[in-house]
């Protein structure tokens, strides 16, 4: 039996969604550093609130029936393994780095995904889809620091493993993109949350038993507005846009994450991120244009 229909999305809602969703995203890395917990921990539980939580908004609003068939089972198994790796290799990034290292090697993912939807659709590469990923890769060299060739160890490990999260989120978005986009986006995206707890829970620690209050909060807040809302407005908006162009717009999550860094904990950008900030803005302000 096909999974239920996702809500319709036309073009000017995907590209609010996408926008919003991208601006809620950039907070994240403000939790990497904050809470006393391992990556796989931070995974673990912010996937297991933000799945219930979505969860029940699906049952609620739209009354999604969970009987899928066996194929879109096994597809959102693997797109919750995707998942799993790849939000606990972004935490990893960051906290054996820094944020901006480990966040802004995360985009790379609009580049592996400009390269891989052609190959699934089985048409060529346009060159401006590639002037676009280039001018994406200046933004981002220009903004990693050390991206004048002296990169330190600590930096180069959170460049490696942002890097292989992001080819990580790439593949999975092009799953959700060309074999999930018939069920409910909401209920799609907590079901995939909830399988990475399945996945990662054996492996995750008690720590959070034994935390503050306020780390409790922290982990709840990063579940439902950073994580729950954001990455439910991400799926609906690859219904109604290519994967190519949620990927491209997605790239200001880095200038959003630069914007709250600066407000939220007073780090004023360089010359350099503005600089750098502004390709990165440029790239998803062309193909939202482009789109419209």
């Amino acid at each position: 039996m096909p999974g239920p229909a996702a809500p319709p999305a036309n073009q000017p809602q995907a590209l609010m969604a996408i926008h919003l969703g991208i601006a809620l995203l950039g907070g994240t890395a403000l939790f990497s550093k904050s809470l006393p917990l391992s990556a796989l921990d931070i995974t673990t539980w912010r996937s297991l609130l933000a799945g219930l939580f979505l969860l029940w908004i699906a049952r609620l609003k739209w009354n999604v029936s969970l009987r899928l068939s066996g194929r879109d089972w096994a597809l959102i198994g693997l797109a919750g393994l995707l998942m799993a790796v790849h939000w606990v290799s972004y935490f990893h990034a960051m906290q054996v780095s820094s944020v901006a290292t480990g966040m802004l090697a995360l985009f790379t993912y609009p580049i592996f995904i400009v390269l891989l939807e052609p190959w699934v659709e089985g048409t060529r590469l346009k060159a401006r889809d590639l002037a676009a990923a280039a001018l994406v890769c200046v933004g981002v060299w220009l903004l990693v620091p050390g991206g004048n060739g002296n990169v330190d160890g600590d930096s180069l490990a959170g460049v490696l493993w942002g890097v292989f999260s992001g080819l990580l989120f790439a593949i999975r978005n092009l799953l959700v993109r060309y074999r999930l986009s018939h069920i409910n986006p909401v209920l799609s995206m907590s079901l995939q949350a909830l399988g990475v707890v399945v996945l990662t829970l054996p492996f995750a620690s008690g720590d959070i038993m034994d935390s503050s209050p306020g780390t409790g909060i922290a982990m709840l807040v990063l579940a439902i507005v950073f994580t729950a809302t954001p990455h439910a407005l991400m799926t609906f908006a690859l219904g109604g846009l290519k994967a190519k162009t949620v990927g491209m717009i997605g790239c200001m999550q880095p200038v959003y994450g630069v914007l709250l860094a600066w407000l939220i904990l007073g780090e004023v950008p360089t010359w350099m991120t503005l600089v750098g900030g502004s390709f990165i803005v440029a790239a998803a302000a062309l193909e939202t244009l482009r789109r419209n």
